[in-house]
């Protein structure tokens, strides 16, 4: 009986720390100027190792966004035009890492409303 408790505690206990990782998100707001780069500050972490950046804004196709190295610039990945479906800005980032976002246009300036998922997504 005590064995059979012992065995029933302890998966029990493996079930609860096993729980899977959960993506971040956050709505996001994205001012975006004419042939000019807007470097955003705002710092995010990746918790999950293989994560992906993902983003998908309300009026696609008319502005950039890209990820780099918060502190950083010259450690970026390129621009990826936004749509109106869920885009990767940045794939396979190890644990650890911090990123902030950057955005442009070359069409015209105006902001943009959208979600931004990463770590485990």
């Amino acid at each position: 009986m005590k064995r059979a408790l012992a065995g029933l505690l302890a998966v029990g206990f493996a079930m609860l720390s096993a729980t899977p990782a959960h993506a971040a998100s956050t709505t996001i707001t994205v001012p975006f100027k004419h042939n000019q780069i807007t470097w955003f500050t705002t710092a995010r972490t990746i918790t999950v190792a293989g994560s992906n950046i993902d983003a998908q804004v309300a009026l696609g196709g008319v502005m950039q966004l890209a990820w780099y190295k918060c502190g950083d610039r010259n450690t970026r990945g390129a621009f990826v035009r936004m749509e109106e479906t869920r885009k990767h800005v940045g794939t396979n980032f190890k644990a650890g890492t911090k990123f902030c976002l950057a955005s442009n246009s070359p069409y015209t300036s105006g902001t943009v409303g959208g979600t931004l998922w990463w770590s485990g997504n």
